[in-house]
């Protein structure tokens, strides 16, 4: 197995984070140590972002989007004494990053591993420790982050990793799309005492603007009451995925006992899931090779 990228962990304080998550930016001193590391940021390089204290944590991933230098004061110490104290900057392609109120019992501990994480920017060496990090983070978030960033054979593959079924798959596609997309979007979302497959949000802090649930077979008549249930809470844009063979039965119920989301809700193919993400991750990596991500 190898790494494809170049990776650092930027390790800031709970406000400094607060203001990087909402402005997608982070920030280095002006010191020599830390320019030279700037310098050596390349886009698309690979990002944790670790909380201090009381987080001591993980609480989201990225990319380097691009590097700028500014004059403009963001932080909280910059604002207090009304000056640049970081003025290396670069903005962050956020992938994910868990909500505010999940950094304290939801963060990625990495205080076993042997990464750096002291500075506010640390390169990161160690690749079977980078590899441990990245399976910790599918594990503890359910993201998919080992597929895309750590070539592997095939035949040697970790099967605790491979999709365990058509549904994990599609969910993936789902979630993946809706980064593309610039959504905020989260896996297992939580809604009164039930979890909708996937969502898409357009802020971080708003109801999910998009619902979704991924129905291969099983119980069709209690995803579209999670739907219903979305739409009637947050006005959510929704939708049902599912298997060509269920569409006359999932019609049916739509008829009947879920008429009144008969015209809101959208039903859409498996296949064209599949089809949508192939074409958004071309799109992407098209995008990406020619500058303009």
């Amino acid at each position: 197995m190898t790494i494809k990228n170049n990776f650092w962990i930027l390790t800031g304080d709970t406000e400094n984070w607060k203001i990087a998550i909402k402005d997608k930016l982070w920030g280095l001193r002006d010191k020599i140590a830390l320019k030279k590391r700037w310098d050596k940021l390349q886009i698309g390089d690979y990002l944790f972002f670790y909380v201090k204290s009381p987080i001591s944590g993980i609480i989201g991933f990225g990319e380097v989007k691009s590097k700028i230098i500014q004059d403009k004061p963001i932080w909280v110490d910059e604002i207090k004494e009304n000056k640049v104290i970081y003025p290396y900057r670069f903005e962050i392609d956020i992938e994910y990053c868990i909500p505010i109120h999940l950094w304290e019992n939801n963060n990625v501990s990495i205080k076993d591993l042997r990464l750096n994480f002291w500075a506010g920017i640390n390169p990161q060496k160690n690749e079977e420790e980078i590899k441990k990090l990245i399976y910790r983070i599918d594990e503890k978030w359910n993201t998919n982050l080992s597929s895309k960033i750590i070539e592997e054979v095939k035949e040697d593959r970790d099967r605790k990793y491979e999709y365990k079924s058509l549904h994990d798959k599609i969910k993936d596609f789902i979630f993946e799309i809706g980064k593309i997309e610039k959504y905020v979007c989260d896996k297992e979302y939580d809604m009164d005492s039930q979890r909708l497959d996937v969502v898409w949000r357009r802020v971080e802090r708003s109801v999910p603007n998009f619902a979704f649930e991924v129905q291969i077979g099983g119980n069709l008549y209690q995803a579209l009451a999670k739907l219903k249930h979305a739409y009637d809470l947050w006005n959510s844009n929704i939708f049902i995925v599912i298997e060509e063979k269920y569409k006359r039965k999932v019609k049916a119920l739509l008829s009947g006992t879920f008429h009144e989301i008969e015209r809101i809700i959208k039903i859409i193919e498996v296949r064209n899931i599949e089809k949508l993400y192939d074409l958004e991750d071309k799109s992407r990596e098209l995008r990406k090779k020619i500058g303009l991500i």
